[in-house]
């Protein structure tokens, strides 16, 4: 019976969100940046990823992928009228935590991605993306 508890016990704490890291926390979202348009670039969610689709004819070379001004990572070149995936999993916050992707084994709802933007610089104002069919 204790066996049985500790599995338990084990597979409860598992599935929980761990605290933040600070060694692997990612930059303040930059709010002096944000411009409130955004470019014809759509994101669409599928499970743990996220399809970048540029229907541009701009390269953006090594951006900063902003999620919901807090989340980030720096992904590879998005290229004019190509699709770049992201997996949301690799986002990471100010205090080093991680953006819930959601998942099989989760037990909580993911986060959503409600705004999404590219930080092409330190001084260029952030490019808006159209986030489809997230509620």
């Amino acid at each position: 019976m204790r066996f049985l508890l500790l599995i338990l016990l084990c597979m409860l704490t598992g599935c929980q969100n761990p605290s933040g890291n600070p060694a692997l926390a990612g930059p303040s979202y930059p709010m002096e940046l944000h411009v409130p348009n955004s470019q014809p670039i759509q994101v669409i969610r599928e499970h743990e990823h996220i399809d970048i689709i540029n229907s541009t004819a701009h390269t953006f070379n090594a951006p900063v992928l902003w999620i919901n001004q807090r989340y980030s990572a720096q992904i590879p070149t998005v290229h004019a009228g190509q699709t770049a995936r992201v997996n949301l999993w690799s986002l990471r916050d100010v205090y080093g935590e991680q953006m819930n992707a959601g998942g099989i084994w989760r037990t909580g709802d993911p986060t959503p991605v409600v705004i999404a933007e590219l930080q092409l610089s330190e001084d260029e104002p952030l490019v808006g993306l159209i986030v489809i069919g997230e509620d």
